[in-house]
């Protein structure tokens, strides 16, 4: 063995779960401890190596609140930096529909999508060369600008109705700096229209080898649904979620009411915890230590109260993460119902996930059941599903 890397193994602390968190980074989202996640080479692209390793390493967090999955490796780059190592000349090989065909693509379905909104003043938002305008000023709209900060840094003048920022926030280290922008950008009644590709139900399964983790086209912020609500919710807006398009808009539609309807109701994520102090109705006392701390459900019904926030129906998800299960299959036999609905619900992050859509503005109770609580061998107590103490 090479000596220098006998050493190396050699210093390494006894493995602990703790050392996940001990080398985490507070997610650019939530601000939540964000543990690692999974390491890449740096020339992975997303058709993964047909240029070879790089030989250098990039690592990659995820948020277990927010979902947020990225990585600190640019956060100290420079536009000449990206400039160099990553949008320089060997770019199209790793992306050859880039430049031309892709926004060409996208603006013939955005036409189709804002079809009477031809008079809306339109910023492409990350717009490359400026193909997409170019494409749909001939589709007959009539204002639509471009603004890039590489290509295009001129800063665009004014407020717009629609923004369209497509495959762009995945290349930016500081998203809510970004959102912010954008927002800054948008009228009392507008919208930013994203095109974003979320990440699949079971990244916490496929990790660094879901294609989008890809450094060397610049993959450097990748989200799930509830990380761009909680982004729509730190900017004032309200996050419809679609299907590769999605809608973020101002808390008044106006003239914009008819588009919303294009990406079904507005979202709203809650992420369920075990109450930390004192008695708890459904509950046993509190237990672990630091970020493991945890309750286990006593009775087969726990409740919670949330509030959904004025404005439009929503689809309501909520999350309930649990440090344990008192057997196995208990997480995935449960169930839960928000607003008197039956939710439909999935197990995976170490999480129940469910969602109910149409709820209306207000006060909402959201029940979950369990199978039969036991008791386990010494310990007498009825036991169900560890469900974990927020942090925050």
């Amino acid at each position: 063995m090479i000596p220098t890397i006998a050493d190396r193994l050699a210093a390494l602390p006894p493995l602990s779960h703790a050392g996940a968190l001990d080398r985490g980074t507070p997610c650019k989202v939530c601000m939540t401890l964000a543990p690692f996640f999974d390491v890449v080479d740096f020339h992975k692209c997303v058709s993964y190596y047909p240029f070879g390793p790089s030989g250098i390493t990039v690592s990659y967090y995820r948020c277990d609140a927010c979902g947020f999955l990225f990585t600190p490796f640019f956060d100290e780059w420079t536009h000449d930096d990206f400039s160099r190592f990553i949008y320089n000349d060997d770019y199209k090989k790793v992306d050859p529909d880039y430049t031309y065909r892709r926004p060409q693509q996208v603006a013939d379905q955005m036409a189709r999508l804002l079809d009477g909104y031809q008079d809306a003043r339109i910023l492409d938002y990350g717009a490359g060369l400026g193909v997409f305008a170019e494409r749909m000023a001939s589709l007959g709209f009539r204002h639509v600008e471009s603004y890039d900060p590489f290509s295009k840094p001129a800063r665009p003048q004014g407020r717009f109705d629609i923004v369209t920022c497509i495959e762009v926030i995945e290349h930016i280290p500081a998203p809510i700096a970004a959102f912010e922008d954008m927002q800054s950008l948008l009228t009392a009644q507008s919208c930013v229209i994203l095109g974003e590709t979320l990440q699949p139900t079971d990244i916490c399964t496929v990790r660094g080898n879901w294609w989008y983790v890809a450094p060397r086209n610049g993959h450097i912020s990748t989200f799930a649904d509830r990380t761009l609500f909680a982004v729509a919710e730190r900017v004032g807006l309200i996050f419809h979620r679609g299907v590769g398009l999605h809608l973020l808009r101002t808390s008044e539609s106006g003239q914009l009411t008819e588009l919303d309807r294009n990406f079904g109701p507005a979202l709203v994520c809650y992420r369920l915890h075990a109450p930390v102090d004192g008695f708890a109705d459904g509950f046993h006392g509190l237990e672990g230590t630091g970020g493991a701390r945890f309750r286990w459900t006593a009775a087969d019904t726990v409740c919670w109260r949330i509030s959904i926030p004025p404005g439009p129906r929503r689809t309501v998800q909520v999350a309930i993460p649990y440090k344990h299960e008192s057997r196995h299959g208990f997480a995935s036999a449960c169930t839960v119902d928000i607003a008197g609905h039956l939710a439909g619900a999935s197990t995976r992050e170490f999480s129940i996930f469910a969602e109910v859509a149409d709820i209306a503005p207000g006060p909402v109770t959201v029940t979950l059941r369990t199978p039969e609580t036991l008791s386990h061998g010494h310990d007498t107590r009825r036991l169900g599903l560890a469900i974990g103490v927020s942090e925050s």
